[in-house]
This record gives C-alpha cells, sequence and structure tokens, in this order.
C-alpha cells in the first residue's frame, strides 16, 4: 500500500501565524487555488482512495482533489489536526508572551512538552500511526491519499524516515505539499511492540 500525505490549502490564520487548532476556518481565494494545483499534481499517482481530516480546510482540500479524479473523499479522526489546548486560537508572538518557558521548550525539545489539554507529539504519533494500521488492515486500495495538517505530516514522516520527535522542527511542510509516505514493515512490527509494551505498562 503506497501513502500519499497532502497539507490543506491555505488559511488566513497561516498567514497570521496563528494556531487554528480544530477550528473549522474555511481555505482562503490562494487556498483554493493550491487545492486545484494538488489536484493536478497528484494525477500521476493513480489515487483510488482520498481521506481527509474532518476540518473545513482539509475537507475543502480533499473535496476538490477527489473531484477532480472521480473519487469520493471519506473522513477519518485519526488524520485530524493536533490538539494545541490552551494555545489554539493563539497566535505564536502571543504565545511566545504568555508561554514563554513552554515556548522555548516547544521550539528546542518539542517532544518533551506538556501542558493541560494539549496532545503531545508521541499521542498524536501514536493516534496517527493506528489510523493508518486501520486502514491497512481494510484491504481496500492501493494508492492512498490523505489531506491533514502540518503535525500530522510531520510525525508521520519522522516515523517512516525511522527519525526521533525531536526532529519535529526540521521538516517543512507547505500547503499542499505532496509527501510520500513509505512505512516498512519492520517500522510496523516496532509500532506493535511498542503498543504493545505501553499497554502492559499501564
Amino acid at each position: 500500500m503506497n501513502w500519499y500525505f497532502l497539507r490543506h490549502g491555505q488559511i488566513n490564520s497561516n498567514l497570521n501565524k496563528v494556531y487554528s487548532g480544530r477550528s473549522d476556518e474555511p481555505l482562503n481565494a490562494q487556498g483554493l487555488q493550491q487545492a486545484a494545483q494538488a489536484a493536478e499534481l497528484i494525477s500521476s499517482k493513480s489515487i483510488d482512495r482520498v481521506i481527509s481530516s474532518p476540518l473545513a480546510r482539509a475537507g475543502q482540500t480533499a473535496t476538490i482533489v477527489a473531484a477532480a479524479h472521480n473519487l469520493k473523499v471519506s473522513f477519518d479522526q485519526a488524520f485530524n489536526e493536533m490538539i494545541f489546548g490552551p494555545w489554539e486560537g493563539l497566535s505564536e508572538a502571543r504565545v511566545k508572551q504568555q508561554y514563554p518557558l513552554e515556548w522555548a521548550l516547544w521550539n528546542s525539545r518539542p517532544q518533551d512538552l506538556r501542558l493541560r489539554h494539549r496532545e503531545t507529539l508521541e499521542q498524536l504519533q501514536a493516534r496517527v500511526i493506528a489510523g493508518m494500521r486501520h486502514i491497512e488492515a481494510e484491504g481496500r486500495g492501493d494508492n492512498i491519499l490523505v489531506v491533514s495538517h502540518v503535525a500530522v505530516i510531520r510525525v508521520v514522516a519522522l516515523y517512516a524516515q525511522g527519525r526521533p520527535l525531536s526532529d519535529y522542527k526540521s521538516i517543512e511542510v507547505d500547503n499542499c505539499q505532496l509527501f510520500p509516505i513509505s512505512i516498512s514493515e519492520e517500522a510496523l512490527q516496532a509500532s506493535r511492540k511498542q503498543t504493545l509494551s505501553l499497554d502492559v505498562a499501564r
């Protein structure tokens, strides 16, 4: 099974460097154009299924891309945006002002940041990989396109590359940038062992 992850088109919060989080902010004019261009970008990938985050910006992007290839869009919470907790709706400048220590940690050791009501990178990665494993178990389609968000794409790319979550900030993800993702059986086996050990620890 071949995976492709696509970030949604541009929204105003991207321009203003705001953590839009789980808000249902729609694509702006540039974002709509980017989605149309993305539809052309994937034309050579023989996509069988289009799966989207349930948020409006991802759903709009996925719908535009899918319609160009006579495909339907399904929505999966596994690929929803990261939960940013108290940072949601705040600009980066405001976060830096209100949470200086946490902001410094987020930019130096993002995997270590812990905030109440905020998803950790480890929790996010586990959610995304579990969603992928579930879809693979269904066995429907050889080429899967997932339309999602920066944080989701970063953690799955790191997982596929066998890199630590401490490298989170090193991966650039532009609006409507396409990421081919290949996860080896060895990586999946490691994931199953980690999940089992976590379950035992609980």
